[in-house]
């Protein structure tokens, strides 16, 4: 009977194992970006999600309260509470929001309340007082470290208010990926990149703030 040997076995040598460890880290480096991305999408698609929540939502509430749109702090009624009646209670937090200090990532555009802030003779607050709902937003992602409560303060065009600069400073208009959602006033949902969105700020001035598309300027 021939001895058993083990001879003919052996382990892996140091540079064989550094070639495999090197292997992998290469794989590493090109699966991590991939995950990033899938990630970034992922939180996305789910602030996309409660925005279209909050869509239904103000569609239900102006439906039982004759055309109205939520209000905001303004009016000493927040567009939150107004919502909430109707279960949307877990709804108002961008998963990509840093911010816990605070309730909610996202806030209304003040000209869609009574008597906006910088026009204090306008009032598109009802549904049907908005001449293309499609075009105008309604609510959208707040910036971290913004502090103006559940709305924005956007003044007219004529005093700077939603220019480029003002607009990017109350609107986290890069969050996912170079873009941000929005909601509309008619309740669909789009994603907007910041080149897309400074088009639409103007010049020329569109109704994507001001839902007349006009500016109090002489």
């Amino acid at each position: 009977m021939v001895p058993f040997s083990r001879s003919g076995s052996r382990g892996f040598t140091l540079i064989e194992l550094l070639v495999v460890i090197a292997i992998i880290a290469v794989l590493a480096g090109m699966l991590l970006p991939a995950l990033a991305t899938a990630r970034s999408r992922a939180t996305a698609t789910a602030c996309m999600s409660q925005l279209h929540q909050l869509g239904f939502g103000v569609a239900m509430y102006t439906g039982d309260n004759r055309d109205v749109l939520p209000l905001s702090a303004h009016q000493s009624a927040s567009w939150i509470g107004m919502l909430a009646t109707y279960g949307l209670t877990n709804v108002y937090r961008c998963p990509s929001d840093t911010n816990r200090a605070r309730i909610t990532s996202f806030a209304v555009n003040d000209f869609l309340t009574p008597h906006p802030f910088g026009a204090a003779t306008l009032d598109f607050s009802r549904l049907t007082a908005v001449p293309a709902p499609t075009e105008t937003m309604h609510l959208a992602e707040t910036r971290g470290d913004y502090t103006g409560a559940d709305h924005f303060h956007f003044a007219d065009a004529s005093s700077g208010g939603f220019t480029t600069n003002a607009f990017a400073g109350e609107v986290a208009v890069v969050r996912h990926r170079g873009s941000a959602n929005y909601l509309f006033a008619d309740a669909h949902t789009e994603s907007l990149s910041w080149t897309r969105t400074r088009k639409l700020l103007g010049p020329p001035i569109t109704r994507f703030i001001r839902p007349d598309g006009l500016s109090d300027s002489p």
